[in-house]
């Protein structure tokens, strides 16, 4: 299981991940969609896809897909420009939550590992796990909530 570097094009950074960042941690969404990995990321870097909700890695039942460097933050948390959630933390978006079932249960898995694999590479604990809900309030991940 490796991770899967398809960076968005750098022509889009001014809009999805505009600022440098050291990344403190970890944040947890679920997708509320039902599309693999692939089509989370090519949504995210199409050009004229100028919304600026962004993450860092998505996940599925059979890849994870880094989709913008740690080291740029992503506008993901709903805590602002200048929160703490969108400036310092790595959005792991896991895929297929919509309907649940044996897709995601296996994306969740895959997630975890990858999450598990940061969390050694930065030499982090569990503490620098949080959930979209712990910077916004929203009720994300809602499938793993």
């Amino acid at each position: 299981m490796a991770l899967i570097k398809n960076l968005i094009p750098e022509s889009q950074y001014s809009t999805k991940c505009p600022y440098t960042m050291t990344p403190k941690g970890i944040c947890i969404h679920n997708t509320a969609n039902d599309a693999p990995a692939i089509n989370e990321r090519n949504y995210m870097a199409r050009a004229d896809n100028q919304n600026e909700v962004s993450f860092h890695i998505a996940v599925d039942d059979n890849q994870a897909i880094q989709c913008i460097p740690f080291n740029r933050n992503a506008w993901h948390a709903g805590d602002g420009g200048s929160g703490q959630g969108n400036r310092n933390y790595i959005a792991v978006e896991i895929c297929y939550s919509r309907s649940g079932g044996e897709r995601f249960i296996k994306a969740e898995q895959r997630a975890a590992k990858e999450v598990a694999a940061l969390l050694k590479e930065y030499g982090w604990n569990i503490n620098n796990v949080k959930k979209h809900q712990d910077f916004s309030g929203k009720y994300c991940p809602h499938r793993t909530l």
